[in-house]
């Protein structure tokens, strides 16, 4: 590994680290307002990361290497899911077809409402776009 290597990967290491922090102190803060919230800190970092990246504080580039190496062990991360899911076969067993009754409703509203919040992304952005378009028009006609 070369020491340029060993830096880069360092500092994206560090970045993760902060960003992780955050997402802890944002979880923490979202428990102590609202008990009854619980807000995970992936899911509190991963909205934090995408931020981040669309508002371009962060650069893929500066991201990138630890970002292919997490996905490279991404196998290892569900370990002990799968293991406390296996510790927890009585209740699948009592409970198993109401679990995967919500789960494929809850899927199914979750792709629903995504596909809703894509669908009005799409139709503001082609509203801003013929707004844009039509004034256009409007100054080049004024200005003939």
């Amino acid at each position: 590994m070369t020491k340029k290597f060993k830096g880069k990967f360092i500092k994206q290491i560090m970045i993760y680290g902060v960003i992780l922090l955050v997402s802890s102190l944002i979880s923490e803060l979202v428990t102590q307002l609202w008990p009854g919230f619980p807000m995970p800190p992936a899911l509190i970092g991963m909205i934090l990361l995408y931020l981040l990246l669309t508002l371009k504080i962060v650069k893929l580039e500066q991201v990138e290497g630890v970002s292919n190496f997490f996905v490279q062990i991404i196998s290892l991360i569900f370990i002990p899911s799968g293991i406390a899911l296996v510790t927890k076969l009585d209740i699948l067993k009592n409970e198993g077809l109401q679990i995967v009754i919500v789960v494929v409703i809850s899927t199914l509203m979750l792709l629903l409402f995504t596909a809703g919040i894509a669908w009005v992304l799409v139709q503001v952005k082609e509203w801003i776009q013929n707004r844009r378009a039509s004034r256009q028009v409007e100054m080049d006609l004024e200005e003939d």
